[in-house]
């Protein structure tokens, strides 16, 4: 029996690092990981108030939520583009560091879209929330045909 659960054990840690183990890949730069996740954060609230706002989700009640939760996010990107942070994989292009007034303006841009966005979720107003939304869409576009690799 306790051979049985031994082996159980070995099965459950192999099981869950292959789980694990491609999720965090091989990168060992700290910067691409910290914006990469934020980004993912974004990227899932976003596709969330998607299911709401356009494919009739019937949690309209977390619009606010998800809204706010991009906002959060964004707050916490910091200096996530430092010198030395385009070593590694990331899909970052070098007009980060080439052109950082314009990749500045872009983040405020899509700062100032998301705080929008989180603002029209208050007021309720389902038009208001999808027009700040697609406008939010608009700014990351923008910023990934601009700054990141295809």
């Amino acid at each position: 029996m306790k051979r049985l659960t031994m082996i159980g054990y070995a099965f459950a840690g192999a099981l869950a690092s292959s789980f694990t183990l491609p999720a965090a890949a091989d990168e060992t730069n700290p910067y691409i990981v910290h914006r990469q996740g934020i980004y993912k954060t974004v990227s899932g609230h976003m596709t969330s108030l998607k299911a709401i706002l356009f494919l009739k989700h019937e949690a309209r009640d977390q619009a606010a939520y998800h809204a706010e939760a991009i906002v959060e996010a964004f707050k916490h990107m910091g200096n996530a583009y430092p010198a030395g942070s385009d070593k590694g994989e990331t899909k970052a292009r070098a007009e980060i560091w080439t052109q950082p007034d314009k990749f500045r303006e872009a983040g405020k841009n899509a700062f100032a879209a998301a705080t929008a966005l989180a603002e029209a979720t208050q007021l309720g107003e389902q038009k208001e929330v999808i027009t700040a939304y697609k406008k939010l869409g608009d700014s990351c576009k923008a910023c990934h045909d601009d700054f990141r690799k295809k």
